[in-house]
This record gives C-alpha cells, structure tokens and sequence, in this order.
C-alpha cells in the first residue's frame, strides 16, 4: 500500500484567500511552489517517524541504509613531539 501527503498549492492559496482574483492566486501559487524549502517538512516528518517508531517499539539505529565507516589512520611510531609524548 502507498501513503502519500500531498497539498494542491493552487487549492489551499483559493481556501484560505477566496477574495483573490485567479491571477493573484495563480501568481502566489506559482511562487510558493518556486521557493518552499522541503528541508523543515523532513525534518517534521522524521521526528514523526522516530516518535511512532519508540511508540511501537520498532528499533531504526542501523536500519537507514548507512554504513559507518571507522576512522582508519593509525600511528605506528610517533615521533617524540609534545603531540605524542
């Protein structure tokens, strides 16, 4: 099954501002899909996401596709310096 949140721009601008001529709402609608940043909608629905998750005990850490990777520099023989003392 496919969930999907979808706001029809032109829809919520004639809503929320029915005494706009169509050319005004087309043009606030038109922009506002230009410009809206998605970056605070993720983030909104991650910290949904996470919450639901706790509530249903369903466990995320390691599940999201990324692989940590370890830093692998080593120093085998430090010089005497008052970094390595």
């Amino acid at each position: 099954m496919t969930y999907k949140i979808e706001l029809d721009v032109n829809d919520a601008v004639d809503n929320l501002y029915p005494a706009l001529s169509e050319s005004q709402r087309d043009l606030l609608a038109q922009k506002i899909h230009q410009w809206w940043d998605y970056s605070a909608m993720m983030s909104e629905f991650i910290d949904v996401l996470h919450e639901v998750a706790d509530s249903h005990a369903i466990d995320l850490d390691g599940k999201d596709g990324y692989e940590i990777e370890t830093d692998n520099i080593y120093s085998l023989n430090p010089p005497n310096t008052p970094f390595f003392p």
